[in-house]
This record gives C-alpha cells, structure tokens and sequence, in this order.
C-alpha cells in the first residue's frame, strides 16, 4: 500500500501532459508533520498541490462508502480533517477548504 505513490508517478509519467502534475500522485501521503510517506516529507517541504489533493483526498474518502465501511456524514468528515490539521494536512489548506466547504454545506 505505502508503495502506490510510486507506482502511481511512475505509471503517469510516461503521459506527457501530466508531467506538470506528477507529485501529486507521489506526495499526496506526505503529512504536515512529516510522519506520512514515501519520502517523510514535513511542512511546506510538501508540494502546495500535494497538501491540497491531501485534504480533498481523505474527503472524498470519509464521505464516500467503501466496501468496509459505510459514508461518513459530511459534518463528521469535517470534523475529522479540522482534528488533524497541523497533523496530517496543512493548517492554511484546511481553513481555506472549510470556508468552501461551509458555503457548500
């Protein structure tokens, strides 16, 4: 598992048009205090475009069922990201996403 970033840049990085946005794939598990993965990135180390795909990632996780879990509602979800900001995502990527996130909700 801690190896499909990897393999992810690895794949897209034969599709030239997608060269520009390749560490996404490959730093979107990078946490803001560094204890994520493949390179233990920490802070503003992590591309700016990786921290938010982080966040938008465990999003669409949380609020989305999966075969070993139920969808959490879209509250809970939020408040779980806001719990791990200065954690797992970057603090000014979370504050910017829940003001988009209240005028949507």
């Amino acid at each position: 598992m801690k190896k499909h970033p990897e393999y992810g840049y690895n794949m897209l990085s034969r599709v030239e048009y997608l060269l520009p946005a390749l560490e996404i794939p490959l730093y979107h598990h990078e946490k803001w205090d560094g204890s994520g993965y493949p390179r233990g990135l920490k802070g503003k180390e992590i591309p700016l475009s990786a921290r938010i795909f982080a966040v938008v990632d465990v999003w669409d996780a949380l609020t989305n069922e999966r075969p070993y879990r139920p969808a959490w509602s879209k509250e809970r979800a939020l408040q779980y990201i806001v719990s791990q900001s200065g954690i797992h995502f970057d603090p000014e990527v979370v504050k910017i996403f829940l003001e988009i996130m209240q005028n949507k909700i």
